[in-house]
């Protein structure tokens, strides 16, 4: 029975008492569906990082659109300062939340695509660009960076990773609270951490606590599995990954794993 506290108002305070688990098998990880390649491509196409050292006021950024348009679409033409290579498509992004680690310290901002464009001219630093392609507005701050390659496998090969990897999920693409199968999310660990694509980790979700009915000593539970992820991109400090199965909707603040440790 959970007690709330107050009804030991006046007593002194309580030691928690972490509970272990026994030491059992590990059981063999396995992705028992097939990987959603397709899912994980449109995903990392309109989603990316920019990590910390990447200065995103040094990036080139939208200045206005031609006859003073506050909003352009595309085979509208934009102004735009900074630097940009000649001839080649460049993505046009939108600035997200900044990634936060458990500790506050940053890892990076998120930045959502907006469509394609490319640089017609130049003079000094400001070039008029045309937008190839666009799925939402461009407007004024919008920045321009070369696209990424795509190099998404045919095939993930879900494995363990080779070190022990111990993180947290810091937030969800989107903004949702609660996270379900096939759902991305964004973690504290990345490359540095010794995580590539397709590395599988658990997800732990803290147990709550509970006051010993004889001793009312209040007792923290064991963590327990509510799900198991794969990593499909990884950066320098952080890592997108898929939600490959769940046991319970998935939250921010969620623990991940090796799967062996």
């Amino acid at each position: 029975m959970l007690f709330p506290s107050s009804a030991f108002a006046g007593q002194a305070p309580q030691t928690v008492v972490s509970l272990s688990p026994q030491v059992r098998s590990v059981p063999h990880y396995q992705v028992d569906a097939s990987i959603p390649v397709d899912t994980i491509r449109a995903f990392l196409r309109e989603h990316r990082v920019i990590e910390e050292g990447e200065v995103l006021q040094e990036l080139a950024y939208v200045i206005g659109g031609e006859h003073q348009r506050l909003m352009s679409g595309a085979g509208d033409t934009i102004y735009v300062r900074g630097e940009l290579p000649p001839k080649e498509r460049v993505g046009i992004y939108r600035q997200g939340e900044p990634y936060m680690a458990a500790d506050g310290s940053p890892l990076g901002s998120e930045l959502m695509a907006i469509g394609e464009a490319r640089q017609l001219s130049s003079e000094g630093d400001i070039a008029r660009v045309e937008i190839l392609s666009a799925h939402q507005e461009v407007r004024s701050n919008d920045v321009l960076l070369p696209l990424e390659s795509q190099t998404v496998e045919k095939d993930f090969q879900p494995r363990l990773p080779l070190n022990h990897v111990a993180g947290q999920v810091i937030a969800v693409p989107g903004g949702v609270r609660f996270i379900g199968r096939l759902q991305m999310v964004a973690l504290d660990v990345g490359t540095q951490n010794g995580l590539q694509p397709g590395h599988v980790l658990r997800v732990n979700r803290q147990g709550g606590q509970v006051n010993d009915p004889r001793t009312q000593a209040l007792l923290q539970l064991p963590a327990e599995e509510v799900g198991m992820i794969m990593v499909v991109k990884p950066y320098s400090h952080m890592s997108y990954a898929l939600v490959m199965q769940t046991s319970n909707v998935l939250a921010v603040g969620d623990k991940v794993r090796s799967p062996s440790n």
